[in-house]
């Protein structure tokens, strides 16, 4: 062990000073030897520690012992940091390459990928874990998560076909025969999707494109992550359930344009505005929107009663299935076109 650390503090500092470079070539026959299994035909450990010890044996002949011990044991603490921090390189890589983001419980944690909402995962983290005293638990949830990402490589380098995840009575921005289509998962709670929106509206996307959405509320810890991101959707899929006839824009995208680009009369953007009421409040908003979009009374007390209806639930759970398993995608939004997909916040000109 004190050979394997040797070598890998001295190649750290070899590479700021030429004076340890004379001693890499030497640690590394000896750690080689020993990773082979085979015990170290050089002095090296020896004279490594001989030269850490004597000015101890020189003013303290007793510490020399307890010392010994303590180089021993950070000799091991040095490899099992080297070895761990190797690990978590490579997994954020693969994490990185795969899903945008260097951390999956987190992306939103990561800055290396685009800006995005993270879809929890309650499964523990490895300290979390250890803290528990879930040794197995640690490893176990560790190994596969990092199963589960290799394993989703192949996914890169597919072609991505919008048309395979399309939802219940998708709705479209704008619909030309001629363009291809796009879909996005949003939820009506996440900042970022309406960031997304506004690059959609300045580059022209929904022009280019038949853009649709699956509306997916990020379940939290406690419920859902954003407040009536639930209800919102709720009401989305009954409005795709009862479209308004003869409406330019299909009502459901009026209510999410209003949501991600209007703001209330004092000011402040709609969607910050219905995370802060409660669900009596932001469901008599929503009414009262409807009738702005042109539904009657009966046709909004058709749509409220459908929000909380079973097949409403039904609709939202297979928008969960799609999301989580299809897609598997860990950020929000996410947007399929052009044979690809695209997690997080993707830029107008990435929408060009």
């Amino acid at each position: 062990m004190f050979c394997i650390a040797a070598f890998i503090v001295l190649v750290v500092m070899a590479i700021f000073s030429a004076r340890y470079r004379r001693y890499v070539g030497k640690a590394w026959t000896c750690t080689w030897r020993r990773v082979t299994f085979r015990p170290c035909d050089t002095t090296f450990k020896q004279d490594v520690k001989d030269h850490l010890l004597a000015p101890i044996a020189a003013r303290r002949p007793g510490l020399v012992r307890p010392a010994s011990i303590t180089l021993e044991v950070l000799a091991v603490l040095v490899i099992l940091t080297t070895v761990w921090s190797g690990y978590t390189v490579v997994k954020s890589a693969a994490n990185l390459y795969v899903y945008g983001t260097c951390n999956k419980q987190d992306s939103a944690s990561c800055s290396l990928g685009a800006e995005a909402c993270s879809v929890t995962d309650e499964t523990p983290d490895f300290m979390s874990s250890l803290g528990a005293f879930d040794v197995i638990g640690a490893f176990g949830n560790e190994f596969s998560s990092l199963g589960e990402t290799f394993a989703a490589i192949p996914a890169r380098f597919r072609t991505w076909t919008a048309e395979e995840y399309l939802p219940a009575n998708a709705s479209y921005l704008t619909e030309n025969a001629a363009n291809p289509i796009a879909v996005e998962v949003i939820d009506p709670g996440c900042p970022t999707c309406k960031a997304l929106l506004q690059n959609i509206e300045d580059s022209g996307f929904a022009q280019t494109h038949n853009l649709t959405y699956i509306a997916y509320p990020i379940e939290g810890a406690d419920g859902y992550k954003f407040p009536n991101s639930l209800l919102v959707t709720q009401y989305l899929e009954a409005l795709r359930l009862h479209p308004l006839a003869g409406a330019d824009t299909p009502v459901d995208w009026q209510v999410i344009e209003r949501l991600f680009t209007e703001k209330t009369d004092t000011g402040l953007p709609w969607q910050s505005a219905l995370k802060s009421m409660d669900t009596a409040e932001a469901t008599a908003t929503l009414a009262g929107w409807l009738e702005e979009f042109g539904l009657s009374a009966d046709q909004i007390d058709v749509v409220v009663a459908e929000a909380g209806s079973d097949a409403v639930a039904d609709i939202v759970a297979a928008n969960k299935t799609l999301v989580e398993d299809k897609i598997a995608t860990v950020k929000i939004p996410t947007i399929i076109f052009d044979g690809r997909r695209h997690d997080g916040l993707v830029s107008v000109d990435g929408l060009r």
